[in-house]
């Protein structure tokens, strides 16, 4: 039974231990958003992966390496999109990715792409 005289200082200790429990990185799911957006991004093109890369540029510098998995089961327009949105992040850290791309893709379209991103990108 709920007994009101205990709300006080034992409700502070429950807020305390949720907190606690939900501190970062345990709440931050960022890391999750972004793989379900690389997930959207290298699938069926459409809307859907337009706004999954909108979604990874916004993040920025923080998307990278999660873009960068989405790569293993990529199929060549996926890798497109993929280069696509490292361009856009426009980081230096996106340069190795891209220089791989460039040199070892087995698609020649990924390759020419990967080039014109890595071109693009400003240096370090």
């Amino acid at each position: 039974m709920y007994d009101a005289r205990v709300r006080g200082p034992m409700a502070w200790i429950v807020v305390l231990a949720l907190a606690a429990g939900c501190a970062p990185p345990a709440c931050d799911d960022t890391d999750d958003r972004l793989a379900a957006a690389v997930e959207v991004l290298v699938g069926p093109p459409g809307p859907a992966a337009d706004a999954a890369a909108d979604r990874l540029v916004a993040a920025g510098r923080d998307a990278i390496a999660v873009v960068e998995v989405g790569l293993y089961d990529a199929d060549p327009a996926g890798r497109r999109r993929v280069i696509d949105v490292l361009a856009r992040i426009g980081h230096p850290d996106a340069a190795p990715i891209l220089r791989h791309l460039a040199e070892r893709d087995p698609d020649a379209g990924v390759r020419a792409a990967a080039r014109r991103a890595l071109s693009a990108l400003p240096a370090p």
